[in-house]
């Protein structure tokens, strides 16, 4: 049975926690992959199936959203466990090194946000040491790991070298966008970037050495989690940043100067600009999706169910012109946008090899993009507070699809609690009526008992797959990411205690979230 077939037959509840918010006591300040195995531990003890840890794409320094990334293939070097590389504890210079950064990693792991630019690039450092002496000592003889290194290079050709490339010329031109570059680097002239290449070997190299480490990590916690009864969910972004890997080498794919964005939702009154490049979608399928399917293959190597993000834009992409304030669609009619749709969900469907995708197909959606996703069985979203019956009454939970997830708040919204404690009381009238049954004037404050009724209601839904916030479950305000928000504090969200400490600290929050899975069938 594929992991698909597994979960839409089924009844199970996941959690949501950014892998960069995972606290535990040996981290540097972010979350790295041993934390992911022991928040997965954790977790499952109390009954979770899925962990969602969002996008894990290398960002830029100081750029703490990791949907405006480097690159669609690459990790972020901030997750990895130093402690857990080799090749950094055999070198002397390498283990001098971190053992100078304690008190800097006492100050990162105790502050109250990740400090994500300081820790990547002391991480980088130690991986230099340990890549120098991996050199020295596994490339010299040509050693089991260095063969292994050299079989991951060559498995991963399609997207590392080119990435490794450009993260090194990003270093070389002291991160400068590569539209400023020498003329044949920006142009990624062959003999330019292959002479590049030759004369910087080492350097370019070491990028590579990283994935390949990042790549050993994640798949290690990701049979660990499989081995606790875990699934874990990764995440696809829709773009990337301009000042991408990809949008560098195979700009062909891309519609330069043109901006992907967003209509009016419940996001943005005025719509939004993302400042990603838009896609260049008739010369993607007229090259049978290549870029889409690599992106694919690489997300269900990593992960065991993966996020579709802007699930919409693959059907119809909102974009702005050049130096144009409004947008439009770059497809126009129903029929156009439902074949360009269906061939790429197929497309999805072939490459995920029985993993499973989940849409997120939150916003302003066409009735055809949910009902294809019922019809290819693939789950989107089914958010409570946004689901409403034409008569603008609450929806029924129990009412909502088969093939759907279910959840309380995303990583784009505020919390469950902030939710509910900043709505228009007759709203909270409203809703509280489908949740409860009880007619009120909607004075119900968030309390242990309001709490728990609203999980129950999204448990009890018909949908296979139900998914909270780490947020939900202890009852907090702290959220994730305020959309269109650009500041240090955005996405830097970390919890503020260990698995060990929280058990302790919210134990009646996790004793209930316990029961109401036994209770729901959904533990």
């Amino acid at each position: 049975m594929t992991i698909q077939d597994q979960l839409l037959a089924g009844r199970v509840n996941g959690i949501l926690l950014p892998l960069s918010s995972m606290k535990t006591e040996k981290d540097w300040g972010v979350g790295d992959f041993s934390s992911l195995m022991e928040w997965t531990d954790f977790l499952a003890a109390q009954g979770a199936k899925i962990l969602q840890i969002l996008p894990l794409q290398e960002t830029a320094p100081m750029e703490t959203c990791p949907y405006s990334a480097l690159s669609a293939f690459a990790t972020d070097p901030v997750y990895a466990d130093i402690s857990a590389v080799e090749d950094v504890w055999a070198s002397g210079d390498g283990r001098a090194y971190v053992e100078s950064l304690k008190n800097d990693i006492a100050s990162w792991h105790n502050a109250d946000k990740a400090p994500f630019f300081a820790i990547k690039q002391a991480k980088l450092k130690a991986l230099w040491y340990g890549y120098q002496r991996f050199l020295a000592d596994e490339q010299a003889v040509r050693s089991a790991r260095y063969r292994a290194f050299v079989a991951y290079c060559s498995a991963q050709s399609g997207w590392l070298r080119n990435y490794s490339l450009f993260r090194a010329l990003k270093e070389f031109y002291k991160w400068q966008t590569w539209t400023q570059w020498p003329e044949d680097l920006r142009d990624f002239k062959k003999e330019a970037v292959d002479a590049f290449e030759a004369k910087y070997s080492e350097y370019v190299g070491f990028f590579s050495y990283v994935q390949w480490i990042l790549d050993q990590q994640l798949r290690k916690a990701k049979i660990f989690a499989r081995e606790k009864g875990v699934l874990i969910f990764g995440d696809i972004p829709f773009g990337t940043n301009l000042d991408s890997a990809e949008v560098w080498s195979e700009r062909e794919n891309y519609l330069l100067g043109w901006e992907t964005g967003a209509p009016a939702d419940q996001f943005s009154e005025g719509g939004q600009k993302w400042g990603l490049p838009a896609y260049n979608w008739p010369y993607q399928h007229a090259h049978n999706l290549d870029l889409w399917r690599r992106k694919i293959r690489r997300v269900t190597e990593l992960y065991d169910i993966f996020r579709l993000d802007h699930l919409v834009g693959f059907f119809r992409t909102y974009i702005f012109a050049p130096g144009d304030e409004k947008g439009a669609f770059d497809l126009e009619g129903e029929q156009n946008q439902i074949d360009r749709g269906y061939n790429f969900l197929r497309m999805v469907l072939d490459e995920a090899g029985g993993k499973l995708p989940v849409g997120e197909d939150l916003g302003v959606i066409p009735n055809y993009v949910r009902r294809m996703l019922v019809d290819l069985r693939i789950p989107g979203y089914k958010v409570l507070r946004w689901e409403r019956e034409d008569n603008g009454y609450y929806r029924e939970p129990r009412h909502y699809p088969a093939v759907s997830l279910a959840t309380t708040s995303t990583h784009d919204t505020e919390t469950v609690r902030g939710w509910w404690e900043t709505m228009d009381q007759h709203e909270r009238a409203n809703i509280w009526e489908m949740i409860s049954a009880q007619k009120t004037d909607g004075n119900v404050p968030f309390t242990a008992d309001s709490q728990r009724a609203i999980l129950r209601r999204v448990l009890d839904s018909n949908s296979a797959i139900t998914l909270f916030s780490w947020q939900d479950v202890i009852g907090t305000l702290d959220r994730v990411n305020t959309p269109g928000t650009v500041c240090g504090d955005n996405w830097t969200y970390r919890s503020a205690y260990t698995p060990a400490q929280a058990a302790e600290v919210y134990a009646s929050q996790l004793a209930m979230y316990r029961e109401l899975l036994k209770e729901t069938g959904r533990g």
